[in-house]
């Protein structure tokens, strides 16, 4: 993962990014992405264990075979709002491919949005093995 993930003016470091399969969203397979700060260590349920903060700031994505985000979660110690929040319409993925077994792109914002009268500004680049 290289890049960055603020809210309220505070990064935090996300160090890996695995990838799982998720529930169908609009009978399309769905790939969770999971980016955290903690190593996740093989995690089957990184995803869910992420969202209760166990692997520290994190964010989950819903993604669609064609790169279309359908969902995110986010956990960040900086929101005012304790736990995860849930966001749509404001993350997407530039320039996704899931090929050969490995999953890539740029996850953005598209520069700080308001989340909840906090700002939040995600621009990370990643790789990882597909599910």
């Amino acid at each position: 993962i290289a890049g960055t993930f603020t809210a309220d003016g505070k990064a935090a470091t996300l160090t890996q990014v695995t990838a799982h399969t998720g529930e169908p969203f609009d009978d399309k397979p769905v790939t969770l992405l999971v980016f955290t700060a903690k190593d996740q260590a093989g995690d089957a349920k990184a995803d869910f264990d992420a969202l209760f903060g166990k692997f520290g700031d994190a964010i989950v994505v819903k993604v669609q075979p064609d790169g279309n985000v359908v969902g995110v979660d986010i956990v960040h110690s900086a929101l005012k709002t304790p736990g995860s929040v849930s966001i749509s319409g404001v993350m997407s993925i530039k320039g996704y491919s899931a090929a050969g077994g490995q999953i890539s792109g740029h996850l953005t914002s598209g520069g700080p949005t308001d989340l909840f009268g906090q700002k939040l500004d995600v621009d990370l680049t990643f790789h990882t093995k597909a599910p």
